[in-house]
């Protein structure tokens, strides 16, 4: 008798390790797998970001947008009139020395915080010294990395700067900025570890240009009542999308929302204002070529929005480029 009890104990032992080492092999595999498939940026944001946001820098920059913008003089860059001082200073020309970026955030009861991790080629003993005589930041230690500490009058948040390498900056919320350190460090989980987000960024295609997935359901259910969407856009749990953008803007934006009856009711509201624009279109060919590249489908609770948006079209209705001088 207790030799059977022995054997039954011993085989349950067995066959829970086995369990065990199973799933550790496949969660290895799968998390391998992910970070083959998307950028590797994302194994440093932390489990507790809401959403996240990514850009591949060098596709955007050799596609014919990009060309055309640049030489039309309508490309603006986030620096504006201090892009070429800051060129100069630092060696870094965003065009060229950034490869892609990542960023991801949370919203909290007062404002949105966002970390933004950004991987190309770097000269850090140069960024350093312009940023020092930029800002005259505070510098700190964490996890073993410098930081610049650098005050913002806007809304009295704290930001932060860390240049991890010659490969790799990090930049934003001071408090997002010391998690995503925190992760790198193995002290806390990445967003690997956040199953939902983890699924919705499984479901987009991270090697698009721009792309996007989050939890829509805390910011959405505080949107105002008295939007053309009303009471829908509450119903939103999760916004992804995935655009690229060449000779046209194309791609899809997916809401998922709190049940298939209210994803109808969303749907239903968009195309009725595609319905509307359409009509209006009627004085104005160009606007109804526009919209028709616009196309909203429902499968269960999900909302598609699907985009073949022509840049010629758009510049069209954007009106002529103002002279010199005149802009």
């Amino acid at each position: 008798m207790r030799h059977r009890r022995f054997v039954m104990a011993s085989t349950l032992v067995m066959l829970a390790v086995a369990a065990a080492s199973g799933a550790a092999l496949y969660w290895s595999h799968t998390v391998r797998a992910f970070s083959l498939a998307h950028p590797e940026a994302l194994t440093s944001l932390p489990a507790d970001c809401q959403f996240v946001f990514g850009a591949n820098v060098r596709k955007l920059v050799a596609s014919p947008f990009y060309a055309q913008a640049r030489q039309g003089g309508s490309l603006a860059l986030p620096l504006g009139g201090d892009l070429g001082s800051f060129i100069e200073a630092t060696g870094v020309d965003p065009s060229r020395d950034v490869t892609s970026l990542v960023a991801g955030g949370r919203s909290t009861s007062g404002a949105g915080r966002g970390v933004v991790i950004v991987d190309g080629s770097f000269d850090t003993n140069r960024i350093s010294a312009y940023i020092r005589s930029k800002w005259a930041p505070a510098e700190r230690q964490y996890r073993g990395v410098s930081m610049f500490l650098i005050p913002d009058g806007h809304d009295g948040a704290e930001r932060g700067v860390a240049l991890l390498s010659s490969r790799q900056v990090v930049a934003g919320d001071l408090e997002l900025l010391r998690s995503v350190l925190d992760t790198r460090a193995g002290q806390s989980g990445s967003i690997l570890q956040n199953a939902s987000l983890y699924s919705l960024i499984g479901s987009v295609n991270t090697d698009a240009m721009l792309w996007f997935a989050g939890n829509a359901a805390g910011v959405l259910s505080r949107a105002p009542l008295n939007t053309p969407l009303g009471p829908n856009i509450g119903s939103i749990q999760n916004v992804t999308g995935s655009l690229d953008i060449t000779n046209a803007v194309v791609g899809t934006v997916t809401a998922q929302a709190a049940s298939a009856e209210a994803a109808s009711k969303l749907a239903d509201v968009l195309r009725g204002f595609l319905a509307l624009g359409q009509l209006s279109g009627d004085q104005n060919p160009d606007l109804k070529s526009l919209l028709g590249g616009l196309s909203v489908t429902q499968e269960g609770d999900q909302v598609r929005l699907s985009l073949n948006l022509p840049l010629d079209l758009l510049q069209k209705l954007r009106g002529p480029k103002a002279a010199p001088g005149r802009q």
